[in-house]
């Protein structure tokens, strides 16, 4: 249960990373440590699936195959890392030169439901590592282990310490990651209650927010339905 010190200390981490080294990275750096962590992924696909379907109960052809798309989704993203270019934007006046650089936010606060904890990261973190971001990663308390385990692999591959970072525990984790500062931006997948309560705290710091909210793939089997049909169509529709 990290507490408002342990998250502080995390968002520290990831500041002084992006200052101090990450922003500056080359882009063929930051590909070239992406394309190392896909790999390790994909080493440990079968342990990282196995892992999820204990923690959360999904099955496990589902989570094999989230597992081999989050490494190829951070092979896509690498692929961006040296290809991040500005543009000379022309202007009435010819002594003057107009243009435009594209530069990182810095720290992004990420939160992540239970029901696909990597698969959730993976469309999330790898756009935000490729632009020159570190994220502070905080996993639903319900389904946190593969997310701590994919720490490890950020670690093996060999991102610099603060880059990525993970907090774990319960909603009074995330209130202490959106509302305590020092964020650019956050991404959260999760309930309605949660979003409104994050949106506040965004709002408040006027922290640029993307909210992927709940509620989803509700089911209605009508009397004439064929059970044969529509039991496996409602399983697989979750």
């Amino acid at each position: 249960q990290a507490g408002e010190a342990d998250v502080a200390a995390a968002v520290v981490a990831a500041r002084t990373a992006f200052e101090r080294e990450w922003r500056g990275t080359t882009g063929l750096e930051r590909a070239t440590l992406m394309n190392r962590l896909a790999d390790l992924l994909e080493r440990d696909s079968e342990r990282m699936a196995r892992l999820e379907s204990i923690d959360n109960g999904k099955v496990i052809r589902e989570t094999r195959a989230q597992m081999r798309f989050v490494a190829r989704t951070i092979r896509y993203f690498a692929g961006y890392c040296d290809k991040i270019f500005g543009k000379v934007v022309p202007t009435d006046r010819p002594s003057l030169f107009d243009y435009v650089t594209p530069e990182p936010l810095g720290v992004i606060g990420i939160i992540t439901a239970w029901n696909s904890p990597i698969a959730l990261l993976g469309n999330k973190l790898p756009a935000a590592l490729a632009a020159g971001n570190c994220a502070v990663v905080k996993p639903s308390e319900h389904a946190s282990v593969t997310t701590l385990e994919f720490a490890k692999l950020v670690e093996e591959a060999g991102f610099p310490p603060g880059v990525f970072n993970v907090v774990t525990g319960d909603a009074r984790t995330g209130q202490a990651l959106v509302a305590g500062g020092g964020l650019d931006k956050i991404s959260f997948t999760g309930s309605g209650h949660a979003g409104r309560a994050i949106a506040a705290a965004a709002g408040r710091n006027l922290t640029p927010l993307v909210l992927e909210l709940g509620g989803k793939s509700p089911n209605i089997i009508f009397a004439d339905a064929a059970l044969e049909k529509a039991v496996p169509g409602a399983l697989a529709g979750i």
